[in-house]
This record gives structure tokens, C-alpha cells and sequence, in this order.
């Protein structure tokens, strides 16, 4: 695949911060998509969220989000079309996303009665790690030293995003034996969804 399978794909990093760790009982605080057009063109969409809830210590804790930061900055339900413009089609690229943020995304949609937004794919970069046996613990911030990726604001949206997107290119050309063939048939192989 190389990362020659992606062009012509809109291919955006995503990262959610939340209340905490349940979709069902937590909110989303901040989103992120960050990565490039069809054209090459590069996009970035970023906000911080109003949950509608206090913003536990324990969560403001990691990701330096706290409940006065969040007010003004609207609903999940006033974020959600600029969110769906852009995931629409698109390659969505994340670190856990399948068993956590998505979660979350889907989650808060049915809180406010919409349709989840349309990817093309969702690449997990955790469970690309796992599955290719990447030696060592797969914490995003532990891969990205391996890896050789900055991450100075490590649990900011925008920055595990960004991470995250460099972290499958660097996958890539790290183990391009992995990705070969469509980009179906490669995420069919590494368990990502489709």
C-alpha cells in the first residue's frame, strides 16, 4: 500500500477528550480532525465542547480541560454538521478510536437524534500496532517515541490527532509488507472497519 493507497483520499486524524471513559454515562470536551484534502490541501478542525455536565477532576486532570474553559464553546449537537462535513468519506485515523472515541461520536449522536457521520474507513492505529506486533507497550505516546514523533501536548486533541496521523505513516514505512493490496483489502487484514 505505501502511502500511495491513500492518495486522492481525504485521510484525517481524529481524537476526542472527554468526562471520561464511558460513552454512555461521559460527554466529548474537545474534538479534533486534523490531516489533508483530496487535493493535498491541508484541514484542521479543533473546538473544545460544552458536555452540558461538570468536568470531573480526574479528566481535567489528564487533559488540562476544565468546566470554565468549555462554557460558550457550544453543544456536541453545534458541532456535529462541521464534524460530519469533513469525516463524510473520508479516511479516519485514530489511536483507539474503534473501542473508545468513536464510541463516543456515535454515542452523542443518538443523545441528540442524528445520524453518525459516513467515513470511508476508520484506521486504528492501536490495533495496528498490536497486530503487527510492535515490540513494547502501545500507548500512543509510547509509540510516537519509538517512532520518533513529537508529542509535547500529549491528551490535546489537536496534537494526539496530528500524532496519530503520523504515527500510521510511520507504520507504513515501517512495515509496508502490511499494506499491500486495496485499501479495503488491507483493513479487512488488520481488523479496522470499512
Amino acid at each position: 500500500m505505501g502511502s500511495r493507497i491513500l492518495d486522492g483520499l481525504r485521510v484525517l486524524g481524529f481524537d476526542l477528550e472527554t468526562t471520561g471513559f464511558s460513552p454512555r454515562e461521559d460527554r466529548v470536551v474537545q474534538f479534533a480532525l486534523v490531516g489533508s484534502d483530496s487535493d493535498g490541501s491541508h484541514l484542521n478542525l479543533n473546538s473544545l465542547v460544552d458536555p452540558g455536565c461538570r468536568i470531573p477532576s480526574e479528566a481535567s486532570k489528564v487533559h488540562g480541560i476544565f468546566s470554565g474553559d468549555v462554557r460558550g464553546a457550544g453543544s456536541f449537537e453545534d458541532h456535529i454538521d462541521s464534524m460530519s462535513d469533513l469525516m463524510d468519506g473520508a479516511v479516519i485515523v485514530g489511536h483507539n478510536v474503534l473501542a473508545f472515541d468513536w464510541r463516543f461520536v456515535e454515542m452523542e449522536c443518538i443523545r441528540i437524534g442524528r445520524e453518525s457521520p459516513q467515513p470511508l474507513a476508520i484506521v486504528d492505529t492501536l490495533v495496528l500496532a498490536r497486530s503487527f506486533d510492535v515490540p513494547g507497550r502501545h500507548k500512543l505516546g509510547l509509540l510516537c517515541k519509538r517512532f520518533g514523533i513529537g508529542l509535547e501536548r500529549s491528551h490535546s486533541a489537536d496534537a494526539d490527532a496530528g500524532a496519530t496521523l503520523l504515527l500510521l505513516w510511520k507504520l507504513m514505512r515501517e512495515y509496508p509488507e502490511n499494506f499491500k493490496g486495496s485499501l479495503e483489502e488491507v483493513l479487512d487484514s488488520i481488523g479496522s472497519r470499512f
